[in-house]
């Protein structure tokens, strides 16, 4: 994102504005609020029907890892606002560093375009843009990006009938660790089958070249022992390879294991 020195200097001017006309209303709230912030499109997964959520992250770290932020959420017709507000601390500080952070709920949308805002402080500073749904992919095209920073403005939707994760193994050499993995593949070959999926962003996963390059697990990414199949087999016949897994190698080998229907098994 360019930045602009100008820009920034009224940004800091009306936060500081805003903090000194709010404080003494609420003094348990922290009204500055990062220079930029990070949005990404995020798919909340369900049986029956799926939600879009944008996930706000502030990209300065702070003292606390629990800091929230606070939004108005406005939507009318087919339009959206949403005004990302102010940073909340926590009433007790869980010790670390960690960026400030919320899940906004946009809901269920069906295929089209959608007008969208993605404002800042109670709709001062306005950045107006397109949200475009279809079955594959969400898309998210801005006009004007003040104080925010998207880092991919196209997500593709989950199919169905997938199962992913990865296994943390813990104290064993290079070898034992392969022979986990070729025992932990056989086991749950008869339920499932290699699908290659287009390459991108996903929610819970990252697409290269074909294959999984990254697995997202609430706060963590994980690189290494990762696996997405379509599932084949039934929920209880997975589940059962699983366990078999789980009880066979005890506190060696811990299993994650997701499904397309937002279910963990």
């Amino acid at each position: 994102m360019t930045r602009h020195y100008a820009y920034y200097l009224y940004l800091l001017l009306l936060l500081c504005l805003t903090a000194c006309q709010q404080e003494d209303t609420n003094p348990d709230i922290n009204i500055d609020i990062s220079d930029e912030l990070q949005i990404e499109l995020w798919e909340v997964l369900d049986e029956s029907q799926r939600m879009l959520e944008l996930r706000v992250t502030t990209l300065e770290t702070l003292d606390c890892e629990n800091y929230s932020i606070s939004y108005t959420l406005n939507q009318t017709g087919n339009s959206s606002t949403v005004s990302i507000n102010n940073i909340l601390p926590p009433h007790e500080c869980i010790p670390g560093s960690a960026p400030a952070s919320n899940q906004i709920n946009l809901g269920h949308f069906q295929d089209g375009e959608y007008p969208i805002q993605l404002n800042l402080t109670n709709n001062e500073i306005t950045n107006t843009g397109r949200l475009t749904v279809k079955p594959r992919y969400y898309q998210l095209e801005m006009e004007s990006n003040h104080g925010i920073f998207i880092p991919w403005k196209t997500l593709k939707t989950v199919p169905e009938n997938l199962v992913w994760g990865y296994l943390t193994i813990d104290d064993v050499n290079t070898d034992e660790q392969n022979a986990i993995l070729e025992e932990f593949n056989n086991r749950i070959a008869p339920w499932t089958e290699v699908i290659g999926l287009s390459q991108g962003e996903y929610a819970y996963f990252k697409i290269e070249n074909g294959n999984p390059a990254a697995i997202k697990d609430q706060q963590e990414t994980i690189t290494q022992n990762i696996f997405l199949l379509e599932q084949t087999g039934t929920r209880v016949e997975l589940t059962e390879a699983l366990n078999n897994i789980r009880s066979e190698f005890g506190d060696q080998v811990s299993v994650s294991a997701f499904l397309s229907d937002g279910s963990t098994i």
